[in-house]
């Protein structure tokens, strides 16, 4: 057993150093040069109320800086007062800024209610570009120019970006802050070294409207709730590879409480085992666990058999393995993440490490039932789902 614990000591520190390296040598890459004269670009974003820094992430949007045209087209629910009044303020605040509000009816049962407007943004936008954005997150300035030329490659259908969160304003939303800024980079990119990407980060995208219409539109995917798995499969399936961008892009989610944390902890994990899981290759799934699911629960591990039999020699392993982990969040931090986390907040990184797998293990067996911003849906195996109960003015206030 003592050789055993050992000979996996040494494998996690191997797998630190080897995603650490593939990591630097992702962002040092050439970037695909792009030729093409400055085109419209139509950003769609999907808008639903609840969150306190929703309005400063659209105004973000507005402020972007870029060489192409920009458009944007923002979808609303008929009846979120709340968010159409954001965005009609934003519009009134920004005239020169090309805007279009459209509020649509409650989806009905089986719609996803993010693709439902995916849907109706395509119809009206008219760009030659579409660009998918949630309204939670930012693009840095000339953003666009790290990501687009990506649709320019061979075979390339869609590009997409490197998340990282920059909410720290109370406790809950430090832990979810630290938790994606700590391992985003080591999760996204170094398992692409092995294999084409098989998902996306649905927070941003884009594509080609010629792309999306051949492969059949948003209106493909619009039963499927995980809708970023669901159209990274959609592109797969018409033989288009998934190009995964240099550009890291902020995003701001306010956590108010345990209960909003652990629902939105237990979407992250039930989301992508009832859809991602059950449709990947054996292969795909093979590195899913093999560079994800492994590593996460190992610093449970280490502290358990250090409790359990301590000595100096675990002791030290124990630090060197927190400290080299803290030393590479560090420096992605600083090179990668615009600094990101503050580092009176950066304490959280190693806590979360422990945290993490008992959260894990938690949602791997939970029930498929998930809240999305005060719509209660049960996920079914394949990642089709159904309402369980709509979002209301209760809901919307607890959640």
């Amino acid at each position: 057993m003592k050789r055993f614990l050992q000979a996996i000591g040494l494998l996690m520190l191997a797998e630190r150093i080897w995603k650490y390296s593939m990591v630097t040598r992702f962002f040092r890459r050439s970037a695909p040069s792009s030729t093409a004269s400055p085109t419209l670009v139509s950003i769609i974003q999907p808008v639903l109320s609840g969150d306190p820094t929703m309005a400063s992430c659209l105004e973000r949007s507005l402020q972007l800086k870029s060489s192409y045209l920009l458009e944007y087209i923002w979808l609303t629910d008929r009846d979120d007062a709340a968010g159409q009044d954001i965005c009609q303020n934003l519009m009134a605040r920004y005239p020169n800024r090309p805007v279009q509000m459209i509020s649509l009816p409650p989806p009905v049962e089986g719609q996803n209610p993010k693709t439902v407007k995916l849907i109706a943004g395509a119809k009206v936008a008219r760009g030659e570009i579409l660009c998918v954005l949630d309204d939670d997150t930012m693009l840095p300035d000339h953003g666009l120019e790290l990501c687009l030329p990506y649709l320019a490659k061979p075979g390339v259908g869609l590009a997409f970006g490197l998340p990282y969160y920059v909410n720290y304003s109370n406790m809950w939303s430090s832990m979810v802050s630290a938790f994606v800024n700590s391992n985003s980079l080591l999760t996204y990119i170094p398992y692409t070294i092995l294999t084409q990407p098989f998902t996306v980060n649905g927070m941003f995208y884009a594509i080609r409207r010629q792309v999306l219409t051949e492969v059949g539109g948003f209106e493909a995917i619009e039963h499927m709730f995980a809708d970023d798995f669901a159209i990274a499969q959609l592109m797969r399936s018409h033989g288009y590879r998934l190009a995964q961008s240099p550009l890291c892009h902020g995003i701001s989610t306010q956590v108010k409480g345990p209960r909003h944390y652990l629902s939105l902890i237990q979407r992250w994990f039930v989301l992508p085992r009832e859809s991602l899981l059950r449709h990947v290759s054996r292969r795909e799934r093979l590195i899913t666990y093999a560079l994800g699911l492994l590593p996460a629960l190992y610093p449970l591990l280490l502290i358990i058999t250090l409790l359990l039999r301590p000595s100096k020699a675990k002791l030290g392993y124990t630090l060197l393995y927190f400290g080299g982990n803290f030393a590479i969040f560090a420096y992605f931090n600083k090179r990668y993440l615009q600094k990101a986390t503050p580092w009176r907040k950066a304490w959280w990184v190693p806590v979360m490490q422990i945290i993490f797998p008992l959260q894990l293990l938690v949602a791997l067996f939970s029930p498929q039932r998930i809240n999305w911003r005060g719509n209660i849906v049960q996920v079914e195996r394949g990642g089709n789902f159904h309402y369980v109960s709509r979002r209301g003015k209760e809901q919307a206030a607890s959640y």
